[in-house]
């Protein structure tokens, strides 16, 4: 008989409660495109926004009204590729991640086929159909250092292109396209330990099992020490967003590709969930489902919680500064 092990879905299907549709404002217009972010870091004192069509991440500083409105004005429009070819540059940063005074970015790695369109010729479709690009520069992971006042002072990059080319799962699925359960990077967060975990989109894996490597980076290089896989059965759905809270995670998870799939909010203790004999059953809770949106949810930033409920912030992708919302789900 086969192994099954899902999340805890006795609440399923309850929806989050939307506290606030416009979390903030901003004091100008962003610097970046700002139709598809699809990452974010919120502080005290700073907060960091990312989009994966271009190279750059944009940093912004608090500003309060007379009315006590938060209003975030944009500031450092960091460069994450500097060569001639920026202006073309597409780097896919999908997801960040913050630990002082390191600011973290990191590439889908993933490969794409074009696009069928009706009016091509079948050869021409046949042709597209046939082609993968695969493009390094999507391979990255970057460590941004921000001085006491926010400011990028040195911008480093690895990838883990190697990594996953020789891991024993995630390998067999390198050259995939992302949308074909192919890999697929979109969630960052960093733990206590200042170990990074990647979260993978795709591939889902048979028992619905998505994947997180935890990064341990060497302490005075930008090198990667060791890598631990952790497995995760979100109920047919991949990562779209992590953000640290205390304790734990808070799991963004939706469709690997075009799937009628709900975006779902997990809380994850940080633990591998493999299923087994021995496997915890408390890993993993469901806590809601996001509400149908024109955008697609793409970065999660924990708040606060209390006895009874968590709040978090949501970006889009597709919505005009990825329109900001604060949700709360029963705890």
């Amino acid at each position: 008989m086969a192994l099954t092990f899902a999340v805890n879905t006795a609440n399923a299907n309850t929806l989050a409660t939307p506290e606030n549709d416009q979390a903030w404002s901003f004091s100008t217009d962003l610097g970046m495109d700002s139709l598809n972010i699809s990452g974010l870091i919120v502080s005290s004192d700073f907060m960091a926004l990312a989009t994966d069509e271009g190279h750059q991440i944009q940093l912004f500083t608090r500003l309060k009204t007379n009315s006590g409105q938060l209003i975030w004005q944009p500031g450092q429009l960091i460069s994450l590729d500097s060569s001639m070819a920026a202006l073309n540059t597409e780097l896919d940063i999908e997801g960040l991640a913050w630990q002082a005074p390191y600011l973290y970015a990191i590439g889908s790695h993933s490969v794409k086929r074009a696009k069928l369109k009706k009016n091509k010729s079948a050869k021409q479709n046949l042709k597209r159909l046939q082609t993968v690009s695969r493009e390094p520069a999507r391979q990255q992971l970057f460590r941004i250092e921000l001085d006491r006042h926010y400011k990028a002072v040195k911008v480093e990059s690895l990838s883990l292109a190697e990594e996953l080319q020789n891991h024993a799962t995630l390998g067999l699925f390198v050259g995939i396209p992302s949308k074909e359960n192919g890999v697929d990077i979109e969630g960052l967060a960093i733990d206590v330990k200042g170990r990074l975990l990647v979260g993978f989109r795709g591939p889902v894996l048979r028992g619905n099992i998505a994947t997180v490597l935890r990064l341990k980076l060497h302490k005075k290089k930008f090198k990667i020490k060791s890598v631990k896989t952790l497995y995760l059965p979100l109920a047919g759905r991949g990562i779209r967003g992590i953000s640290e809270m205390e304790p734990g995670f808070l799991v963004l998870t939706g469709a690997v590709g075009d799937q009628d799939l709900s975006y779902q909010v997990i809380l994850w203790n940080g633990e591998d969930a493999l299923p087994s004999e021995s496997a915890s059953k408390t890993a993993l809770r469901y806590l809601c489902d996001l509400p149908s949106s024109m955008g697609k949810p793409e970065g999660i930033q924990f708040l606060q919680k209390t006895a009874t409920r968590i709040e978090f912030i949501i970006v889009q992708d597709g919505l005009k500064n990825g329109q900001p919302t604060v949700f709360s789900c029963a705890l």
